[in-house]
């Protein structure tokens, strides 16, 4: 300074630049204090909601971000404009298209939140429309895997690029297509985005659409027109894709748009054989209908039956067989699909292919044929069957035998219960006999009815120590356990019933007697005038009583018959019927409704017969039925007991069962014949 006033003045200019200086530093620090303040506040009332969409991204949550990344994320994902627009206005030099930690701009997240006036926002400071994440998607990408149809048409106008791919190779319309958004689906089709473009793994969005199940994806692409038939890397068109995944609809579609039914995969698959594998019953039939060619054979010569035959699936079996299919077409292997069902013991399917006319005879490459195949793998069922069928004789036969009808099966049940002696067996063989045969028929000679053994003393006249043990009441079981199950008597019935059995006189006849009928013998036959039956007769042998009830089993369309013997005291037979009938009953479970008196809404039918009237020498006259003195009394007497729970037939039938041509032998066989006709016309309603 020249002088002293210069000198001063230079000294105030500099302390006004110092404090100056400082001025400024803390105005720059006043507005950094502002902005974290700000900062701080935008990210905490973003996270203090608690209903957050499921839109918003899991960057706002990274800690390594800044405080500015953060809160422009969290203003965008609480749709905060007002703040957003207040912290970009505080920040004059910062990059809004910097992305955060994982690649992604802040535009990007605005799309996917879906929110047009912050993308409006940001656009106005400066984001590229363009940008993309570090995966290469863009904002028309993020809107459309969020479903903003609205976001969409913004970022249009505004330019956008629309089919832009990801580093997979997937565009907007691809994964539109994968989360099910029909409606962005539908509109960026109607501004030009390609519905064929192909992602790395060769799929189309229509691929994807088809794998997730969305019908309304998949019709929205086929009526834009896409290409149906382009196959991915496995070979696979969107058809058969859709097809192995069970989308019946789905194949529908595609069909009714042109897809090819016969095109393969790699493995030379075509759908049908998908859909048979994963047992797609509804997509088979949809396939069958649309006109598909079932006889289409992959690279190892199997079709579709072959695959459903080895899987063992009747249903889709019979679907393919109802299509005129060729059952007898051979494999690589030399084997047909009854060769590999055969081989897997699968019954069900062999027999349903033999009755639809599947060659048995057919010989495999080594010269084995199905019968071979099926008893190396010790399938026993199954060869027994297919050796029947080999015989041209019994080929016809056995297989109207296999085949199903409308009509109910004729063949109903006669059961037949009562004491040993009684003539149950005589009885069977006398239906069974025709016209000629019974003048034939001869009967074994019977005990006459002087042996005191067939007549002990009578229990009213010798009572001895009633029991209700299991061996007295059942002789033979002493080393049978018997736990109380359906054998129950009626309190006022008990007494004669047990007398009826422990006495030793009585029971002398049991082990003598080595004809007698051994626990059940079932057999079907052809009663004379009446009718195919399977005929259950229980033995009267009282060891095997207590496993009847799991055999006799509630069966109304069953027609049970009582027998008792006239040879024994009127006591007798009463007990012995009463028994019987009380077994019966007991095998009935109570149902509702229950009408007046208790009467059941299915009772069993039964018809009471008395045997054994020729030993007993029961009047008769000639050509006439016999005549029992004590029938209506007896029938009295059971219908007071049973009517309600039994159907008892209103006659009592006195016979002889060894005379099968007699008139009371043709009473019981039209009685029969007519009970039976009721219950199969009952059946058929």
């Amino acid at each position: 300074p020249k002088d002293t006033q210069q000198a001063l003045s230079r000294k105030a200019s500099a302390v006004n630049m110092e404090k100056f200086k400082k001025f400024a530093a803390r105005r720059k620090w006043k507005q950094s204090v502002r902005l974290i303040s700000l900062c701080q506040r935008l990210s905490r009332s973003f996270l203090s909601r608690s209903n957050m969409s499921v839109a918003r991204s899991d960057d706002t949550l990274d800690e390594e971000d800044s405080f500015v990344m953060k809160a422009i994320i969290h203003a965008i994902n609480d749709d905060n404009v007002p703040g957003l627009q207040h912290l970009l206005g505080s920040l004059t030099n910062y990059d809004v298209n910097q992305p955060n930690k994982h690649g992604t701009p802040p535009l990007l997240i605005a799309a996917g939140c879906g929110n047009v006036q912050m993308l409006q926002l940001l656009l106005k400071r400066g984001s590229r429309i363009d940008v993309q994440d570090k995966a290469g998607s863009n904002a028309i990408y993020w809107a459309s895997r969020h479903g903003h149809v609205e976001t969409l048409k913004f970022l249009n106008d505004n330019k956008c690029p629309l089919d832009v791919k990801d580093k997979s190779g997937e565009t907007a319309l691809h994964v539109a297509a994968r989360y099910g958004h029909v409606d962005v689906v539908q509109f960026l089709c109607s501004i030009g985005s390609n519905p064929n473009f192909q992602d790395k793994e060769e799929e189309t969005p229509l691929h994807c659409a088809a794998w997730h199940g969305y019908y309304s994806v998949a019709k929205a692409l086929c009526e834009t027109g896409c290409n149906v038939n382009i196959k991915n890397k496995e070979g696979e068109t969107p058809l058969l894709t859709a097809s192995a995944r069970g989308y019946h609809d789905i194949v529908e579609c595609l069909a009714e748009h042109g897809a090819d039914l016969d095109a393969t995969d790699k493995d030379g698959h075509i759908a049908l054989h998908l859909a048979v594998r994963r047992c797609q019953i509804e997509v088979v039939k949809t396939l069958i209908s649309q006109g598909c060619f079932v006889d289409f054979q992959d690279r190892h010569g199997n079709t579709p039956l072959h695959v459903a035959c080895k899987d063992g699936n009747v249903p889709i079996v019979m679907a393919l067989c109802e299509a005129s299919c060729n059952l007898d077409v051979t494999n690589k292997y030399g084997r047909t699909p009854l060769h590999l069902a055969a081989n897997n013991g699968i019954l069900d399917v062999v027999r349903f292919l033999c009755l639809t006319g599947a060659n048995v005879e057919a010989l495999t490459s080594d010269g084995k044929t199905a019968e071979d195949l099926a008893r190396a793998e010790q399938h026993e069922h199954v060869a027994s069957l297919l050796a029947r069928l080999k015989k041209d004789t019994h080929r016809g036969l056995f297989i109207q035998q296999l085949r199903h009808t409308q009509n109910p099966q004729p063949r109903i049940k006669l059961k037949l219960f009562g004491h040993s002696g009684a003539g149950k067996t005589t009885l069977v063989e006398s239906l069974k006999c025709g016209l000629i045969r019974s003048f034939f028929r001869r009967r074994r000679p019977r005990l006459s009815s002087t042996n005191s053994t067939r007549f002990p003393p009578s229990p009213l006249s010798s009572k001895p120590s009633v029991s209700v043990s299991i061996t007295n009441l059942y002789p033979g079981c002493e080393n049978v356990s018997v736990r109380s199950r359906s054998m129950m008597f009626e309190p006022g019935l008990t007494k004669g019933v047990l007398e009826a059995f422990v006495s030793p006189a009585h029971h002398s006849h049991f082990s003598a007697d080595d004809q007698s009928t051994k626990a059940i013998d079932i057999q079907n036959a052809s009663l004379h005038g009446v009718g195919d039956f399977s005929i259950w007769e229980f033995s009267g042998n009282p060891v095997y009583f207590c496993c009847y009830d799991y055999f006799a089993a509630n069966d109304p369309t069953a027609i049970h018959i009582v027998l008792f013997s006239l040879e024994e005291p009127y006591e007798i037979q009463l007990n012995q019927v009463t028994f019987w009938l009380s077994f019966l009953k007991s095998l009935v479970p109570v149902e509702e409704p229950i009408a007046f008196g208790g009467k059941l809404k299915s009772p069993l039918r039964v018809v009471l017969v008395a045997t054994h009237a020729d030993i007993v020498n029961l009047p008769r006259p000639v050509a006439g039925e016999f005549w029992y003195d004590k029938d209506m009394s007896l029938l009295k007497e059971i219908r007071n007991r049973f009517g309600n729970d039994l159907q008892i037939s209103d006659k009592l039938f006195v016979l002889d069962a060894g005379a099968s041509g007699s008139k009371d032998m043709k009473l019981l066989r039209n009685h029969l014949q007519e009970i039976r006709g009721q219950i199969i016309s009952v059946s058929m309603v």
